[in-house]
């Protein structure tokens, strides 16, 4: 928890907010993720339950076989370099 991810498919960044089961989803244990982009499901309630907080659309629970944590900067952090900068 408070580590930085990558869900697979489709490369989404955000930050681990919870680990456990979830009642009202398949048996199991869930990765609930804050993303940094509004590509989620929930603002961190399922069923109404909250498990986390954060944005609507924010949130969402990921099976932890999707997602890998590691050192992912948000999106935006990304440098874009122009030619004409010094490296």
């Amino acid at each position: 928890v408070g580590n930085r991810c990558e869900v697979y498919p489709g490369s989404k960044r955000g930050e681990v907010m919870y680990v456990g089961k979830v009642e009202g989803l398949p048996l199991g244990y869930w990765v609930g993720v804050k993303y940094d982009e509004p590509i989620g499901k929930n603002d961190g309630t399922i069923k109404g339950k909250s498990y986390f907080t954060c944005a609507p659309k924010y949130g969402g629970m990921v099976r932890p076989n999707n997602l890998k944590v590691g050192d992912f900067p948000p999106a935006d952090d990304d440098f874009d370099f122009s030619d004409e900068e010094e490296i």
